[in-house]
């Protein structure tokens, strides 16, 4: 049965499963529908999302981190922070008139990671859309709903596999808004971020990233039948089993007359509840016995199967099974330590590669410039941080006996504990090629180091004493 037919059909048994949209003509299943067709729900990424906690959760445990790091402006030439720049302040506290920046970030990822696709307009006028250093001339960018976004490629004679650039392939990028007409991007505008789409076939559609939950329909598709069967144990209960005669002779058992089965209702009804002159428990003259038909939730167990597609539909976006809400939760030290591997392994290098995409983007590199992320202050990392700091002492405790005995220069030494190089000359000498002034400078310096933080050489002191 194809699409059209099946949603003809659940039209003419109830209108109401069927919603067609005013501006397209398109028809589509209501929200309810939509979560009972597997087949379907990979078209409606965002309102699972929004609606099923078990694909909420790892998308929003990855955007959330991503947008709580510290983004700041350096230099490329030495890694230094710029402080004063306003143009890209105002970027990094407050994109457009809406949202601030962690919001700008969280609703990137969240729409990358749910649909696959992340687009960011530039709102420039079309004269400075070409524009290399884009943050000069546009202070105004927004996250498009991706899910809305049609690419609409070159009419004819596109230069695919070939020497283009991306003008050459895509003529706009269209939102269907619902507001009348779409809205008509330049490519030029428009930052495009997606997953990777192994699949190409007819039309623009392989330029589209491809969500990671479509990997995980059958999980997801698991999921919303088990919520719908707990829903209706819970709400509607359904009927609880039949009562039987008991009553018997030398030939069997004796069926209840309609008199006995409507005199045992009326009993029932009027006599048995919590109501005022009401018994909670029921009296019947006629033997009876229960048999039961329907299953608790209890005997049904969709609770294993329940956290088996949440840990599935988590390992796709590379959040360990430890890290997922359940019953049974894990120790704090586990927890810490998964969290931890997902920062190092997942959320800091997806979030690196989204400030270098701004970076080039926003034609920082042109000035000289680049945005980074800090994820300093995050308390699962501060372990970490504290081991390499000890390496780090460790490292340069080492140079400094090097450095005495003439191995090394102290450029060599910064280096080794990944520090910049620093531009004096007296930091590219060996000991024994220093002048005498230089060596009691030198060493000078080292022994006030050595007393006030037990042997770490620190670059502010050897740099400004230096000069």
């Amino acid at each position: 049965m194809s699409l059209y037919s099946f949603f003809k059909r659940k039209s003419e048994e109830d209108p109401a499963n069927v919603i067609q949209d005013k501006s397209t003509g398109n028809i589509r299943l209501n929200v309810q529908e939509q979560f009972a067709l597997p087949f379907v729900c990979d078209q409606n990424f965002v309102t699972l999302f929004e609606s099923v906690p078990e694909v909420f959760f790892p998308i929003d445990f990855i955007a959330s981190r991503a947008s709580g790091a510290k983004f700041v402006l350096k230099k490329t030439k030495d890694d230094s922070i710029v402080w004063n720049n306003d143009s890209v302040n105002r970027i990094l506290s407050r994109p457009n008139c809406l949202f601030t920046w962690k919001e700008f970030v969280y609703a990137h990822f969240a729409y990358k990671l749910c649909t696959g696709n992340s687009f960011i307009r530039a709102a420039v006028p079309g004269m400075f859309s070409g524009n290399k250093n884009l943050w000069k001339w546009c202070s105004n960018y927004w996250v498009l709903p991706a899910d809305k976004v049609v690419i609409n490629p070159q009419r004819s004679n596109i230069p695919l596999f070939g020497i283009a650039v991306k003008e050459d392939i895509i003529e706009s990028y269209n939102l269907q808004c619902g507001f009348g007409l779409p809205l008509k991007f330049m490519p030029e505008q428009i930052m495009h971020d997606r997953e990777v789409n192994l699949q190409f076939g007819a039309g623009p559609g392989f330029m589209r990233g491809v969500s990671r939950l479509k990997s995980q329909l059958k999980p997801i598709s698991n999921l919303i039948a088990v919520y719908e069967a707990r829903n209706v144990i819970y709400v509607k209960r359904g009927g609880l089993g039949w009562l039987v005669s008991a009553k018997a002779d030398d030939t069997g058992t004796i069926a209840l007359t309609e008199d006995d089965k409507k005199k045992i209702r009326e009993e029932h009804y009027k006599t048995y509840g919590l109501g005022e002159n009401q018994f909670p428990y029921g009296i019947s003259d006629v033997p009876l016995n229960f048999i039961r038909t329907n299953l608790s939730i209890s005997e049904l167990q969709p609770f294993e199967e329940t956290l088996a597609d949440a840990i599935s539909i988590a390992g796709a976006f590379n959040i360990p099974a430890v890290l997922v809400p359940r019953k049974d939760q894990s120790t704090f030290s586990n927890q810490k330590t998964a969290e931890k591997s997902v920062y190092s392994s997942f959320v800091i290098p997806l979030t690196q590669q989204f400030c270098k995409d701004m970076t080039d983007f926003l034609g920082l590199e042109n000035d000289g410039f680049y945005l980074d992320c800090d994820f300093s202050d995050v308390d699962c990392l501060q372990e970490g941080r504290k081991e390499s700091e000890e390496v780090k002492s460790s490292i340069s405790t080492r140079c400094r006996e090097e450095f005495l005995s003439g191995i090394i220069r102290l450029n060599d030494w910064r280096a080794q504990i990944g520090e910049s190089k620093v531009d004096i000359p007296l930091y590219d000498k060996l000991i024994f090629e220093m002048s005498p002034d230089e060596i009691v400078k030198v060493k000078l310096i080292l022994n006030l180091t050595q007393r006030k933080d037990e042997g770490n050489i620190q670059k502010p002191a050897l740099q400004n004493e230096s000069k």
